[in-house]
Parts: structure tokens; C-alpha cells; sequence
């Protein structure tokens, strides 16, 4: 999908796909589809401005660049953030609400990795129920 908005150049939710953006997401098969191992769903997000976010060299602005949240961005202006990476909580729900559709009852998600705990990325568990055969 990514290719052929490149190609027709066409934007992705605002964001340029440049080569680089395509490779830097075609390397990360946690982004997108998520990764499965057993019955956890590992998933990563995209940067929110992944072109921004690739040529850059400072870790803050990284973050800046890497996050969706206009809250947590706006706290990223002034250098680090002062909010609590439970605030990306709402990420992980985000991330889970399809497979709720899907099974039909509540998910776990957690937060694993997250700009707001001094990471470059955002990723996250979704963990599927035991009896899954999907």
C-alpha cells in the first residue's frame, strides 16, 4: 500500500513516502500487520512523521517526530516530557480494539516500549485469548 502511494505520490495520513520511509518499514514487520509469537500480537507503530524522524539525529526531537499524540508532542517542544508514559495507555488500547471486534471480549495490551519512557519507538503486546487456533 505504502509503494503505491509513493509511486502516485500521494500522501500517507499527511506524511510524505519517500525510498526511505518505504525501506524503514519494510524492515520492521512489527508495523502495519504486527508480529505473532504464540498467542501475543507484537506491534509497532509507524512514525507519525517518519520522514522527519529518519533524518534526524537528536533523541528528543526523534521522539518529537516519531509520536501521533498532539498532547505528547507538544510536551516534546520544550526538550523532554514530564508526562507519565501511562498516558500512552491510550495507544494500546487503540492497538487492541480490533482484536476485541474480532474475539468478541476484552484484550490485554501493554505498553512496552514508548517515546514517553525515553524510547525511539512505540510498540506493544496484545495478548489474544488462551484458546486461540486463529
Amino acid at each position: 500500500e505504502l509503494e503505491k502511494i509513493m509511486n502516485e505520490g500521494r500522501l500517507y495520513f499527511n506524511q510524505e513516502i519517500t525510498p526511505e520511509v518505504l525501506e524503514y518499514v519494510r524492515n520492521d514487520p512489527e508495523i502495519g500487520q504486527g508480529v505473532r509469537v504464540g498467542n501475543v500480537i507484537y506491534e509497532s507503530k509507524i512514525p507519525h512523521m517518519t520522514k522527519e524522524f529518519l533524518a534526524e539525529t537528536d533523541e528528543d526531537k526523534r521522539r518529537y517526530y516519531f509520536c501521533h499524540c498532539p498532547w505528547v508532542k507538544e510536551s516534546f517542544k520544550a526538550g523532554r516530557s514530564n508526562l507519565s508514559p501511562t498516558f500512552c495507555n491510550c495507544s494500546a488500547a487503540f492497538h487492541k480494539k480490533p482484536w476485541e471486534v474480532i474475539y468478541g471480549q476484552p484484550i490485554e495490551a501493554e505498553v512496552l516500549e514508548s517515546v514517553l519512557q525515553g524510547d525511539l519507538r512505540c510498540r506493544f503486546a496484545i495478548h489474544l485469548p488462551e484458546s486461540t487456533h486463529v
